[in-house]
């Protein structure tokens, strides 16, 4: 019997990108990827609602599905992840013609709503959170593609609840995944060929602090890092207030786990810290900073920031300015604050302009990106150790790879090389990567 076809698009995180592959191989015995929604007999849309413009991404693709439907109603219509968490059985009232609406922690039941659906018990929703890690262990096929690198999830959910943020409404309360589930999935992809893992999770500082007899986040790493053909180790992402001294230690004596921290400040102001619910003030956060550059001194810093927060004046945006000046973050993500349904903040008053949010951000841009170009220049001489992850997207006559503090590198060699670990010289750089050759001794 010919196989069906399924076309996903995924939004948002590396844990959409993660929930998306297990939804593949839950269906995998009865349904094929394929490249266009036009081939599909059932299209998943995997779903961000953290911001207001991936949120409206979704309705827009969705809604654009109609004509597909109505030339074939046997289609299958999913929308799945963090909007379909957030909106539940408002989807089929706004889109009639999806089929299937799961949340986050539903998407481990995908062949049983299908199977409803396909005996014409539909439309399906399934948005119930529950209050354990619960999923099978399915692991995806790597299907002879032999990626180098692979996502874990290893919690999933929060309990931090800061005022702008919608994801414990939408993947519910801190759930930690458990651990030998956790070196069981590793161990399978490193037999597939995977050199390197990114451990997933709202805050991977917090794992296993609400289960019995679970590791430590740190105790977790260390457990990871014994299996044998595993190169490296990254996660993301870290609370600040959580940071503790024993994962700070990881990051400078494991070998496997890179001197690369993602730990998101959001704001430099304490006024803004303190109505954002963060939970640490600007001189808790450059404490930390201090201290982990004393332990690690090989640590690059990534982080996310928020302009235009409810109440943010002038002086409060200057204190972010100072707070990227000083710390000099390797890269960040930035963006301009939106309300968000559930989130306590929609409620705030002294709501920021658009105009003037563009305006701060534009300025955070200009600011970074020199910061960054700083330090991309200072690689320029270097000898690094990259894994090589394939062919430059840009120029398939060079390879790409990451160093261990995660940036991108292009760089000429030999063939043979994806999958390699090999020290790399620096001869030059753009503002998002390394130029360099592979150094003749490799």
């Amino acid at each position: 019997m010919a196989m069906k076809k399924v076309f996903v698009r995924t939004f948002g995180c590396q844990m959409n990108e993660y929930d998306s592959e297990r939804m593949l191989a839950l269906i995998r015995d009865e349904y094929v990827p394929c490249q266009e929604p036009k081939e599909a007999d059932l299209i998943l849309v995997n779903t961000c609602s953290v911001r207001r413009k991936a949120e409206e991404k979704v309705y827009g693709l969705v809604g654009r599905l109609k004509h597909l439907k109505k030339n074939r109603p046997q289609l299958i219509i999913g929308v799945c992840g963090c909007v379909a968490q957030q909106e539940g059985e408002n989807i089929l009232k706004r889109l009639p013609h999806v089929d299937l609406v799961l949340g986050p922690q539903a998407i481990w039941r995908l062949p049983e709503a299908l199977a409803r659906i396909q005996r014409g018990e539909g439309p399906v929703v399934d948005v119930s959170l529950r209050k354990e890690f619960r999923q099978p262990l399915i692991f995806p096929e790597l299907n002879g593609t032999r990626p180098v690198k692979a996502y874990v999830t290893i919690m999933q959910g929060c309990d931090n609840f800061c005022s702008y943020c919608v994801v414990p409404y939408t993947r519910g309360r801190e759930i930690s995944r458990p651990p030998e589930d956790i070196l069981a999935e590793i161990e399978c992809l490193v037999r597939q060929g995977v050199k390197e893992v990114t451990l997933l999770g709202q805050n991977v500082n917090s794992y296993g602090r609400k289960e019995k007899n679970y590791p430590t986040f740190a105790e977790l790493l260390r457990e990871i890092a014994r299996i044998p053909g595993l190169l490296r180790i990254r996660f993301t992402t870290s609370h600040p207030k959580d940071l503790d001294e024993d994962l700070m230690r990881c990051l400078a004596e494991i070998p496997q786990v890179c001197e690369h921290l993602h730990l998101p400040a959001q704001a430099g102001s304490n006024r803004i810290l303190k109505l954002m619910n963060r939970g640490y003030t600007k001189e808790d956060y450059l404490a930390k900073v201090k201290r982990l550059r004393e332990i690690c001194p090989e640590i690059a810093l990534t982080t996310d920031i928020i302009v235009g927060f409810p109440g943010e004046r002038e002086e409060d945006f200057q204190e972010t300015i100072q707070l990227l000046q000083e710390v000099r973050y390797d890269e960040i993500f930035s963006f301009k604050y939106s309300d968000r349904p559930l989130a306590r903040a929609t409620r705030f008053e002294e709501k920021v302009p658009e105009e003037e949010k563009a305006r701060r951000l534009a300025i955070v841009h200009q600011v970074q990106e020199k910061i960054t170009r700083e330090i991309n220049e200072s690689y320029v001489g270097r000898e690094v150790e990259v894994l090589v992850e394939g062919k430059s997207p840009g120029n398939p006559e060079l390879w790409t790879g990451r160093t261990r503090t995660n940036h991108v590198v292009n760089f000429s060699g030999p063939a043979g090389l994806k999958g390699q670990l090999v020290h790399v010289l620096i001869e030059g750089c753009g503002q998002h990567s390394l130029r360099g050759r592979v150094r003749a001794n490799n």
